[in-house]
């Protein structure tokens, strides 16, 4: 077996699906001359860039994939609550807490009352001080922080629902 053969029949075993398995059969019929209609290998090369094409836009359509929690977040703000206000990267002394303290990513105020505070956070963020100083000041304040993990997939449904269920 030629070295040409060897990759090709890697190549194969490595690809999932139907599709790709026979993309990379008529390519490796049709170099090694075993294939009598090269147009086969056409046909399957035209499928596979559709069906590419298609998930490329679905990809994109599913903004949970591809956006930002903060993007999202404003979005679904302004267009599902728009009697409220969003402020971003509020300090605890802006709220009249300690200067120390980890910013909110934002607040959401309905007029000057702040109704809900959110914290993008990452993996760690929970340990560190700054981040416990800002907490204890919001249930000090009577007010409800929720966090969204930024490196989580945060889907536009979750985000709305948890927002629900604190405005």
């Amino acid at each position: 077996m030629g070295l040409l053969d060897k990759v090709l029949k890697k190549g194969k075993e490595a690809l999932t699906g139907d599709l790709a398995g026979k993309i990379v059969e008529a390519v490796s019929e049709t170099v090694l001359g075993t294939e009598d209609n090269p147009t086969a290998l056409g046909k399957l090369v035209g499928e596979a860039a559709a069906l590419q094409e298609e998930e490329k836009q679905s990809v994109s359509a599913n903004q949970g994939i591809t956006v930002p929690v903060e993007v999202k977040l404003r979005n679904i703000i302004g267009n599902q609550f728009p009697s409220y206000q969003l402020r971003e990267n509020v300090s605890t002394a802006e709220l009249g807490g300690p200067a120390d303290g980890m910013n909110y990513s934002f607040a959401v105020c309905d007029g000057s009352t702040v109704r809900l505070l959110i914290m993008v956070i990452g993996r760690n963020t929970c340990a560190h001080k700054d981040y416990k100083i800002s907490k204890a000041f919001a249930e000090q304040a009577g007010i409800t922080m929720i966090n969204f993990i930024a490196h989580f997939e945060n889907t536009v449904p979750y985000i709305t629902d948890r927002l629900h269920n604190y405005l």
